[in-house]
């Protein structure tokens, strides 16, 4: 494999840091002028404001509201993305599991009034319901 002209590791490594060091600077002349920019479109949002905020409906005064409110740092938690509770006891004879939260089951409701239950209950004192093999 042969190397082009002036192609070393630390050639490589200086022109990586100087692209580094542009871009830094690049980025910040971005932000700055992204801050003028919006303190110039906030004037001008102000103004339009002013101007003609007495004849919106309430319905877009709101909608104007909810554009602020939907982009805040502070927004709610998403409540789509549960996790998946592990199985914490199971009913041997029929499979059933149950991870111990809310109301019992009927299955295991119905498993804790049988003869079965009773003795299970006898020889696993400390227990609520068999624990799960998992």
């Amino acid at each position: 494999m042969s190397k082009a002209p002036g192609t070393t590791l630390e050639a490589i490594a200086s022109a990586k840091a100087k692209l580094a060091e542009e871009l830094k600077k690049l980025e910040e002349q971005e932000v700055k002028l992204m801050e003028e920019e919006a303190s110039s479109a906030f004037a001008n949002v102000s103004e339009l404001l002013n101007r003609f905020g007495h004849f919106f409906s309430a319905k877009q005064k709101s909608e104007i509201a909810n554009h602020f409110n939907a982009t805040s740092s502070t927004g709610k938690k998403s409540s789509g993305s549960r996790k998946e509770v592990a199985q914490k006891y199971w009913l041997p004879h029929t499979q059933e599991t149950w991870s111990g939260r809310g109301r019992t089951p009927r299955a295991f409701a119905a498993w804790e009034g049988s003869a079965a239950y009773k003795e299970w209950k006898a020889a696993h004192p400390d227990e609520k319901f068999p624990k799960f093999p998992g």
